[in-house]
C-alpha cells in the first residue's frame, strides 16, 4: 500500500484524470486505463471527483489556494494484487474488494473517496483518491502505522478469502509473530526469581501443546481441544480470547480468567491463526515440519511438567498432551484434575495467589 498526497488543485485533478485514463497524452496514444463498471466513488459523483471534494472543503470551512502549497486535499492510495494469482482473479473480483476495502477504511468514516482498478498491467491494482476533508466536520484525514497494518491485515484476509495466496504480505501485519514474547507482570518476574511457576506458565504451556498438535488445523480446533484435552475455558469475542486455569481461583473462589494479550502474542486469536496457517504450510514442504519449533513446547516441556498421555506414559510426539488422569470413559466426559499442571499441586497454590494478587492502593482517579 501507498500514499501519496494532492498539494494543489492541479495535482489533485492530474490525479483525478489519471486513475480514470482521461489525462490527454493517455487518450491521444489510446491506453485504456479502466472500464465503466470498475471504477466508482463513494459519497460523490464519480465522473466529477476533483470538483466535489472542493466543494466539500468550501462548505466546511476549508480553504484552498494555489498559494498554499503545503495544503493537502487529497491522498493517493493503492494495493496490487501478485501477478501470480491472476489465474484466480478477475477484475470484477478485484473491485469488489477495493469497494469493500474504501467503504471500510474512508467512506464509513466520512470522507469521499474515489476509486478504480486498472486493467492496463500485468499485476491487477486499484487506485484509491482520498479527500482530505471529513465530510461532516471538516477535519483531515488521519492514519498512524498502526492503522496501514490495519488495512494490511484485513486486505491479507480478503486476499485469503478468494484464495489469493501470493499476494498476502503476512511478513508486513504480522510484525512480531515471527519471534513472539511471554508478557509477564511484575508479580509473575518475582516469582520466577523464586523458581514459583505461575498459573499463566500454565496456561501457555498447553495453549502451546495445542498449536503444535498437528490435528489442530484452525483456531477454533485449538480452542476446543482445550476444553477437551485440558479443561481451560475459553471466551471468544471476536479477535479477543479469554482463557480460564481450571484450578486457579481468586480470593472469591472464582475461576480467574486472563487476556490472551496478557499472556503474549502468541496467545491471542492473531497469533494462533498465523501459527496454525504457518503450520500447515511447512508441513506441506518435506523435510521441514520435523524442524519447525517456532512455538513447540516440545518433549522436553512436556516432561518437565510431568504430562502423561491417556495410557500413562510421557508423551512421545510433539502433538497433542492430556494429563494423566484422562479416562475416555468417565462419565461427565470431562478430564480428571488430581494431576493437573503438577507443579502447581506441589504447595505453591497460596504463594502463587498471593504474589499474582495486584498490589492495593488507593484510587486517586475516579470516574
Amino acid at each position: 500500500m501507498n500514499y501519496k498526497p494532492c498539494k494543489s488543485v492541479g495535482s489533485l485533478k492530474a490525479a483525478d484524470k489519471y486513475m480514470l485514463g482521461k489525462k490527454s497524452e493517455q487518450i491521444r496514444d489510446k491506453i485504456t486505463k479502466t472500464a465503466p463498471d470498475l471504477y466508482t466513488a463513494l459519497g460523490c459523483e464519480r465522473d466529477n471527483f476533483s470538483n466535489n471534494i472542493l466543494v466539500t472543503r468550501k462548505l466546511n470551512g476549508k480553504s484552498y489556494s494555489r498559494l498554499k502549497r503545503n495544503e493537502i486535499l487529497a491522498h493517493k492510495m493503492s494495493i496490487s494484487f501478485h501477478p501470480d494469482d491472476n489465474s484466480k482473479l478477475d477484475y470484477q473480483t478485484a473491485f469488489n474488494i477495493a469497494k469493500e476495502f474504501a467503504e471500510r477504511y474512508f467512506h464509513s468514516k466520512g470522507y469521499e473517496v474515489l476509486l478504480a482498478v486498472h486493467t492496463d498491467t500485468e499485476h491487477i491494482h486499484a487506485h484509491f483518491l482520498i479527500s482530505n476533508c471529513n465530510m461532516g466536520t471538516g477535519k483531515s484525514y488521519q492514519r498512524n502505522q498502526k492503522d496501514l497494518h490495519e488495512m494490511s491485515e484485513f486486505f491479507g484476509q480478503q486476499c485469503l478469502s478468494h484464495g489469493l495466496t501470493n499476494s498476502v504480505r503476512d511478513t508486513f501485519y504480522n510484525k512480531g509473530l515471527e519471534n513472539p514474547k511471554d508478557k509477564n507482570c511484575l508479580a509473575e518476574k518475582q516469582m520466577k526469581k523464586r523458581g514459583v511457576e505461575t498459573f499463566k506458565d500454565e496456561l501457555r504451556d498447553v495453549i502451546q501443546q495445542e498449536i503444535q498438535d498437528p490435528a489442530n488445523k484452525t483456531f477454533d480446533d485449538v480452542i476446543k481441544s482445550l476444553m477437551k484435552n485440558w479443561n481451560v475455558e475459553t471466551r471468544v469475542a471476536g479477535n479477543t480470547v479469554s482463557y480460564k486455569h481450571p484450578e486457579y481461583r481468586d480470593k472469591n473462589n472464582n475461576l480467574v480468567s486472563v487476556r490472551g494479550s496478557k499472556l503474549g502474542e502468541l496467545y491471542t486469536r492473531k497469533g494462533i491463526e498465523y501459527y496454525v496457517t504457518k503450520k500447515r504450510k511447512l508441513k506441506k514442504q518435506p523435510g521441514i515440519y520435523a524442524e519447525y519449533d517456532g512455538v513447540a513446547t516440545g518433549n522436553e516441556q512436556a516432561e518437565q511438567y510431568g504430562f502423561v498421555n491417556a495410557g500413562g506414559n510421557k508423551t512421545d510426539s510433539r502433538g497433542q498432551v492430556a494429563s494423566g488422569g484422562f479416562s475416555s470413559d468417565n462419565e461427565s466426559n470431562s478430564p480428571n484434575l488430581d494431576r493437573f499442571y503438577d507443579r502447581y499441586a506441589k504447595g505453591n497454590t497460596d504463594v502463587e495467589q498471593k504474589s499474582i494478587e495486584p498490589p492495593q492502593r488507593t484510587r486517586t482517579i475516579r470516574r
